[in-house]
């Protein structure tokens, strides 16, 4: 250790004596050659490698051979990197511990993390394009709550507008359907009828969400603040983006105390937790009228109004939740919500629900049809 050490204070002192020789300073032409332009920073960021090596008492030492890096080199690496980017002659310099290779293979495996950092600290922020987009914001919340004020309209199908040179005005198809324009609509970007998503960091299942208070799901590829694009669902904080994935409960069909078949729930539900999708048929206004008579004479019909010019149709292709009775006090609710651009009728929990407890939900039915399944299900209560 003695040796080493000695060899070291030696060879400080042969660089301090070198320097005296030269004058204590360099020519004109270790100058000219020394000095560095750096990459992406212009004429005024410049570097002068040779007074690197003057800054350093061990120039000679060309650095150890080993790859290990400890948690003090990283960080020295990571500062010096803002002052000599692209120079690793200069970082290896500084360092003394390092190897000019060994630098340079360093930065490659951290550069996409240096390019960030450089990135966010030379980049001057763009103020306008902020304003601009709060005001958007803005104007597209005031637009939900007008709807919600003016009570409820009829839901119609999305269709996306193509009306190239023309903005979205009064004819455009979006705003006579009383629909937002969405992402495959063909006008630009910057329409102030496209929805633009949310930009939520909870779970997005308050009104304080437009998406949740326009009645529609995140949007993975608008809604990126709230984790809606990601792909794995552990690292997701949103909780409005259950039917587009379908992550819902595991169901189970059984002879029903009400009425004929019913479905129950395996595991615990809370409140507002999603459970299952109505699935069937989607057919037009017109047949479901032609196919309601059939069903009528049968007594069974699983006809569920999706919008104003569609209906969904569970007889023939369906799923569990089919099975589900009507009930005028149902522990589920149907909603009928937008995931991107479609849609769909989602069942959620009205209140909590017990493992095994079995699923209603309110049919809607008319006065007729009410007054004959109401009595059924108070005389089961009743018994």
């Amino acid at each position: 250790g003695l040796a080493v050490n000695s060899n070291s204070n030696s060879r400080g002192a042969g660089a301090h004596h070198s320097n005296q020789q030269g004058g204590g300073g360099r020519n004109s032409s270790d100058l000219k050659n020394g000095r560095k332009e750096l990459r992406g920073l212009g004429q005024v960021a410049e570097v002068d490698s040779g007074l690197a090596m003057d800054i350093n008492p061990m120039k000679h030492v060309t650095g150890s051979s080993t790859d290990t890096w400890t948690g003090g080199e990283e960080s020295l690496f990571r500062v010096l990197y803002k002052v000599f980017p692209g120079n690793y002659c200069a970082i290896a310099q500084m360092m003394v511990s390092k190897l000019c290779n060994q630098v340079y293979e360093k930065a490659a495996l951290e550069r996409e993390y240096l390019d960030t950092d450089l990135q966010k600290e030379y980049t001057p922020p763009k103020k306008k394009k902020k304003k601009q987009q709060h005001r958007m914001w803005s104007n597209h919340c005031k637009k939900i709550q007008l709807k919600k004020d003016n009570g409820p309209e009829p839901v119609h199908n999305y269709f996306p507008c193509d009306h190239p040179g023309q903005p979205c005005d009064d004819s455009c198809p979006c705003l006579k359907a009383t629909n937002f324009c969405e992402k495959f609509c063909l006008c630009p970007s910057d329409c102030t009828n496209r929805f633009p998503g949310c930009r939520c960091k909870a779970q997005c299942t308050t009104k304080q969400c437009p998406c949740f208070l326009a009645v529609r799901e995140c949007d993975p590829d608008l809604c990126t603040l709230c984790g809606a694009d990601q792909y794995d669902v552990s690292k997701i904080s949103c909780r409005n983006h259950m039917v587009q994935r379908g992550l819902g409960k595991k169901l189970f069909m059984a002879p029903s105390d009400v009425a004929g078949w019913g479905i129950f729930i395996k595991d615990s539900a809370f409140k507002n937790e999603f459970i299952s999708e109505y699935c069937g048929e989607i057919i037009s206004q017109d047949e479901a009228d032609r196919r309601g008579k059939v069903y009528d004479k049968y007594m069974c019909s699983f006809l569920f109004n999706l919008n104003n010019e569609y209906v969904v149709d569970a007889t023939r292709k369906g799923n569990k939740i089919r099975f589900a009775n009507h009930s005028i006090n149902p522990n589920c609710t149907a909603k009928v919500l937008m995931v991107n651009g479609d849609h769909r009728i989602g069942i959620f929990a009205k209140r909590y629900i017990q493992p095994g407890e079995e699923l209603f939900f309110d049919y809607r039915y008319g006065p007729t049809e009410q007054l004959r399944f109401v009595g059924i299900e108070r005389e089961m209560e009743f018994l």
